[in-house]
């Protein structure tokens, strides 16, 4: 079995750059994607109170007087009643008080809370970052001109950035090849 010594030195030298830019690449750098919503409470509060508010309609009955208890009515006249009205959900607290007395309405409060909820959302976007240098192993079929018949060859890239320069040999026609590429996008 015959050795080629061109053939050996060129497989050496490629191991040799293959092993020492396997050393100087480092790989690819991935930043995560990450999504973070914060959901915050804005509360807007209001009071509002009126003293001694006037009927806007008033409508007087006839009563037959015979059964009708005085004490009564007259004590149910002096008498502060007090009523609350309240209703809440999710994006509202309403309370109203009202106090009756002498026949008309001697107060009425009325409070609320809005609840109205804020949204920040913080999106982190993916990114990944190329390398500088790569480094690309392959093969192929190649033609012979010269010779009229095909051939395999071994090929490796080398890049530096947007440059690519390529060496091969084809075992069968024994021929190398060199090679410039610029990689447009």
């Amino acid at each position: 079995m015959k050795v080629d010594l061109k053939l050996f030195l060129l497989f050496m030298a490629l191991i040799i750059i293959v092993a020492l830019l396997h050393r100087s690449c480092k790989s690819d750098s991935i930043t995560s994607m990450q999504t973070t919503t914060t959901v915050r409470i804005d509360t807007l509060r209001h009071s509002d109170t009126t003293y001694l508010p006037k009927p806007y309609k008033v409508v007087e009955l006839q009563i037959d007087t015979a059964h009708v208890d005085t004490a009564k009515i007259i004590r149910d006249y002096f008498t502060d009643k007090y009523y609350q009205l309240s209703y809440s959900d999710s994006l509202v607290q309403a309370q109203a008080d009202i106090q009756v007395g002498e026949n008309s309405l001697k107060l009425t409060a009325f409070n609320y809370e809005v609840y109205r909820p804020t949204i920040q959302i913080t999106t982190t976007i993916t990114e990944k970052k190329a390398n500088r240098f790569f480094l690309a192993l392959g093969g192929g079929i190649s033609y012979g001109i010269r010779e009229k018949r095909a051939g395999v060859e071994f090929l490796a890239t080398v890049g530096v950035k947007r440059q690519c320069i390529s060496i091969g040999y084809d075992f069968i026609n024994q021929t190398p090849r060199l090679g410039w590429q610029y990689r447009i996008k």
